[in-house]
């Protein structure tokens, strides 16, 4: 899709002479025509750069009609802000705006010639992002009934997918949850990149758009579970220089697409891991997950019954330093020596803090018990602190 829009923009800059871009509907960059550097603005500069659009930009377009507009509109330049002028021309199909041509006018060469002519393309362009367009969210409605239907809507998405030989027979399946790492700050930048054809994900996959994130549903080819679905989240992960900082779970691949929803839900509960203990993520697989399945599972309204009431006083007392030192020592398996590399401390120091922690607690570090109680305790104490954030 990007290909043949990127030849259409590339023949009306040829044709027309100015730099020319192709914008989706909120103004955020999908296809650049070919130009010289000092032709260009700073807000092009910008686009090129980062592939969204300032909301004062939006705004600004916003004055003059892009909207609602159905012919070629002249926006004006803010010297000051670093935008020259402009003609922006809607590229619709079916009655719908599916984006705009952008041509940047700083001498006020264009034309009505060029205008009409950049209109008959910008109809091609509109047939090719509607097509696009409807694709999605065909894709998106039938991974939506996959992971969130009801058993009826599972079985007629999957029955949908059959027909369309979209997933390779006898193939897993795994769902990857994506969230930007500054929640509600990201959300807005993720829903534009995730779209993108930007090379990181395997042909086939479905996409949608969840409450707080992004699902990814891939096929998982033979023989290569469980380590193939977090390869594509890694890739994911570095393709996304003008996304926000994502955090990936990635859900248990499942033998049939009808089960799609378990590895979802697998996906999501990995993603708050990777949240609530950083040392899970950037990327987290379920299946690596271990014993904090069973915590990060589990109802929150039951989360405090099952603080061992020990290292709550421990948690109340917010001695500095302590409760960080004495999960890393746990998690180092009780290598004193790790712990202090870790910690960037003497050796002594971390004798020193395990020996206050226990101290305060009362819990003995020489007794398997104690250590689990503890170990766990203080897991449950990150999930807790997370939820009333």
């Amino acid at each position: 899709m990007l290909q043949e829009l990127q030849e259409v923009i590339n023949r009306i800059a040829a044709d027309v002479g100015v730099p020319t871009s192709l914008t989706d509907t909120r103004l955020n960059s999908l296809v650049f025509g070919p130009h010289d550097d000092a032709e260009i603005d700073a807000v092009r500069r910008q686009a090129l750069l980062l592939r969204s659009t300032p909301d004062w930009v939006r705004e600004w377009f916003g004055r003059y009609g892009i909207d609602t507009a159905t012919t070629p509109v002249r926006i004006p330049a803010a010297p000051e802000r670093g935008l020259a002028s402009r003609v922006v021309v809607p590229a619709r199909w079916a009655s719908t705006t599916c984006g705009y041509i952008c041509l940047l006018d700083v001498r006020h060469e264009l034309d009505e010639t060029h205008l009409d002519a950049v209109g008959e393309a910008a109809s091609d362009v509109g047939r090719i992002l509607y097509s696009d367009q409807q694709a999605r969210h065909s894709d998106a409605d039938l991974l939506s009934d996959l992971v969130r239907g009801s058993a009826v809507a599972r079985d007629k998405a999957a029955s949908r997918l059959g027909e369309q030989g979209r997933f390779p027979v006898g193939w897993p399946i795994a769902a990857l949850f994506l969230q930007p790492l500054d929640g509600d700050d990201g959300a807005d930048t993720l829903e534009h990149w995730f779209w993108r054809d930007h090379g990181a994900l395997p042909r086939g996959v479905l996409r949608c758009l969840d409450e707080d994130g992004a699902v990814i549903l891939t096929p998982v080819p033979l023989g290569e579970e469980p380590g193939y679905a977090v390869r594509i989240a890694e890739q994911v992960r570095a393709s996304c220089q003008d996304a926000p900082a994502l955090l990936v779970g990635v859900g248990e691949a499942q033998s049939d697409v009808r089960d799609a929803y378990l590895s979802y839900q697998h996906a999501r509960l990995a993603a708050r891991a990777a949240r609530v203990w950083p040392q899970t993520g950037p990327v987290c697989s379920w299946d690596a997950l271990g014993a904090l399945r069973v915590l990060i599972g589990t109802p929150e309204d039951l989360l405090r019954d099952l603080m061992d009431p020990r290292v709550e006083r421990l948690h109340n007392a917010q001695p500095p330093g302590l409760i960080g030192t004495l999960e890393m020592y746990l998690d180092s398996g009780c290598d004193i020596q790790a712990t202090a590399a870790q910690m960037h401390v003497h050796r002594g120091t971390v004798y020193y803090r395990l020996d206050k922690a226990a101290a305060l607690c009362g819990l003995d570090l020489g007794d398997g018990m104690d250590r689990l109680a503890l170990h766990l305790g203080i897991k449950l104490m990150r999930l807790i602190d997370s939820a009333s954030v």
